[in-house]
């Protein structure tokens, strides 16, 4: 079974069961990310229920707010909550949004699950659907290690996230611990001109 498959079906499901995320944890790292930025429109790869569409919307309800997530259980709730989410994979955020979507595309917890062979067409993507600011909060490696998840192989890996965006063009504008994100790393990074 693919990656794509496995987080997109029953294991998904269960993920998000298993996810007990209270969102306005994140809302001091966002609010600090948001004064670096400037940034008023957000894409959210790999939304999942919402919870960093929640955090921005509390944060101001003028945000122009999208999200994308391969699993229907977790979008029917973003959907409910009220979000702009369509069902997709991290490569296809162009594809469905088009090219600079937004000032800022944010993932967390979601590059950790997308298999090396995946990888760089899903950050390439994720690059191209923004007009300045990446902003990946994720687990932090210095070379990409695999980690076995709940039994299952294949299925997590933390990563150099900042140097491999790097390579990708984008440059480094802080890094640092990712308060309200379980164990993660977060790094934003602008985009050429910004």
């Amino acid at each position: 079974m693919s990656t794509i498959d496995f987080w997109a079906g029953e294991f998904g499901k269960e993920y998000t069961e298993r996810q007990r995320v209270d969102y306005r944890d994140r809302i001091p790292l966002l609010t600090h990310i948001l004064e670096q930025t400037g940034a008023t429109t957000f894409l959210d790869v790999g939304t999942n229920e919402g919870h960093n569409l929640k955090a921005l919307r509390d944060i101001s309800p003028e945000y122009q707010m999208s999200g994308i997530d391969v699993n229907p259980d977790a979008l029917a709730k973003a959907l409910a909550a009220g979000f702009d989410v369509q069902q997709g994979r991290a490569d296809e955020a162009v594809a469905i949004f088009g090219e600079r979507a937004a000032e800022l595309v944010i993932t967390s917890g979601v590059l950790i699950h997308v298999a090396p062979e995946e990888l760089a067409a899903s950050m390439a993507a994720i690059r191209d659907a923004s007009s300045a600011y990446v902003l990946a909060i994720e687990y932090d490696s210095p070379e990409e290690r695999e980690i076995n998840y709940r039994g299952h192989a294949g299925k997590l890996w933390a990563r150099p996230f900042g140097e491999l965006y790097k390579a990708l063009g984008l440059s480094l504008v802080e890094s640092g611990v990712a308060n309200g994100y379980d164990q993660c790393v977060y790094w934003l990074l602008a985009k050429e001109g910004v």
